[in-house]
């Protein structure tokens, strides 16, 4: 389902009917505007095609605008009306807003405010088409278009949800917000949103970690420069290269608040300006922005604007970090090491049944990036055969040293145990907590894995 933008203009007078188009391209550059001068084949054409909204006259011949309006509320729920008349009558106004038209403007009437209302109606028939839809989705539990979501390896039932929730709300314009930790896969979720929306258009992504305003400005919305001599060179921005497809703003907490400003005129104004010319161009774009922070945070902090926020916050999706996703393990773990063998024309090793339950304490607190990286390094070290999992067990003990902080001392019992005893006890300990790896155990008592085996056959 792609969010209808359409609008069409009912009117008699021919000449108004242009004039009005006109207007409305210029201070509704997203929407895609249709006329019809005849009353009669109002019907035919919501029937034909898809209209988020009728700017209807009230005036005219064969069909009245307020017959049309009982017509289009009756047989056309999910279309908005909004009356444009010369009909100054509070009685009319008041008997047309009963019937259901989203609002009532006379033709004399300030046309910004007209803009203004023909935006927010847009925005309103968008947010009741995305709840049905998303509604239908869940009801569903089915993907329209699973093969979106092939770069993302997951059985986990919430993820299953978040891909569902994607898929219902890509088809809107409005900004998508993703939370998650580094790794998590927000950039990924990114192209599965592009891929859904418009997969024949750019997908542009733009990490905002230390960027300046200035800067943001001039890559957002590229620059003219004019020569003496009366040439002209430009910088294409961003937004004219991505088109109508996706631009993805990563680590948009870290946006300065200059440059915050200039992101909610593109999504309030649909409009931005190259810097050097006083042209607008409309924004057609889909933003996808994404943050490791806690924007409401940033915001008590005085960091984040709240208009933005808001704004920001139409679709939003929260990524659970790679230790919430416990059946998931062996499966990335197995997509990891083709990578790993493919990249160094290596044979790709056989993961050990007993590795994924052996990781399922451990936060990964690096997620999928700290797991690639481990099974990159067991792949390098690993005879072809069986993966090595020393390098699991490695980032586990450092990681523990990290958090943990320094040991307890040992404490010894009243009769001090044997050397012999001790050194059972240590080979025990550290085969338990290494699931039983000779390599890794080894490792932890610091001897070599011969040596480990000697002692514990008893040799």
């Amino acid at each position: 389902m792609k969010l209808a933008r359409n609008i069409l203009l009912v009117d008699d007078e021919a000449a108004w009917l242009r004039t009005l188009a006109v207007t409305l391209n210029r201070l509704v550059p997203e929407a895609d505007i249709d006329s019809c001068v005849d009353s009669r084949q109002v019907k035919n054409r919501l029937q034909v095609g898809d209209y988020a909204l009728v700017l209807l006259d009230l005036t005219m011949p064969f069909h009245s605008g307020e017959e049309l309006l009982a017509m289009i509320r009756s047989d056309f729920p999910n279309t908005r009306v909004i009356i444009v008349t010369g009909v100054n009558e509070v009685d009319t106004a008041v008997r047309c807003i009963k019937k259901g038209a989203y609002d009532y403007f006379i033709k004399t009437d300030n046309v910004d405010d007209l803009g203004h209302t023909v935006r927010r109606a847009l925005e309103v028939v968008g947010l009741e088409r995305n709840y049905l839809y998303i509604k239908e989705k869940f009801l569903s539990r089915t993907l329209d278009t699973p093969q979106a979501f092939n770069n993302i390896l997951t059985c986990e039932p919430q993820l299953l949800d978040q891909f569902r929730y994607l898929e219902a709300v890509s088809c809107s314009p409005e900004p998508l917000l993703m939370y998650g930790a580094s790794g998590t896969g927000k950039s990924e979720f990114a192209k599965s949103c592009h891929t859904l929306y418009s997969p024949n258009e750019p997908f542009i992504s733009l990490n905002l970690a230390g960027i300046s305003s200035e800067f943001f400005e001039q890559k957002m919305c590229g620059q003219l420069y004019h020569h003496s001599n009366g040439e002209l060179d430009a910088v294409v921005g961003l937004l004219h290269q991505v088109g109508s497809g996706v631009i993805y703003l990563n680590e948009i907490g870290a946006l300065p608040l200059n440059a915050q400003v200039r992101l909610l005129e593109f999504l309030e104004t649909k409009q931005y300006y190259p810097l050097g010319s006083d042209t607008a161009y409309p924004v057609k774009c889909k933003f996808v922005v994404s943050t490791q922070d806690d924007l409401r945070k940033l915001h008590q902090a005085g960091e984040f604007r709240s208009d933005l926020l808001y704004r920001l916050r139409a679709h939003k999706i929260k990524l659970p970090p790679l230790a919430a996703r416990q059946l998931d393990i062996a499966m990335l773990i197995n997509h990891f090491i083709a990578l790993a063998a493919a990249e160094m024309n290596l044979p790709a090793p056989i993961q050990p049944a007993d590795l994924a339950p052996s990781l399922a304490g451990y936060d990964f607190p690096g997620n999928l990036h700290e797991l690639k990286g481990m099974v990159f390094d067991a792949v390098s070290r690993s005879d072809g055969i069986a993966l090595n999992t020393s390098a699991f067990m490695e980032a586990i003990n450092e990681h523990k040293l990290l958090t943990e902080g320094p040991q307890d001392l040992i404490i010894f019992p009243k009769v001090l145990p044997t050397l012999a005893q001790m050194n059972q006890a240590l080979m025990d300990e550290a085969m338990s907590r290494t699931a039983n790896n000779q390599t890794a155990a080894a490792q932890v008592l610091g001897i070599s894995q011969s040596a480990l085996s000697r002692r514990l056959k008893g040799h």
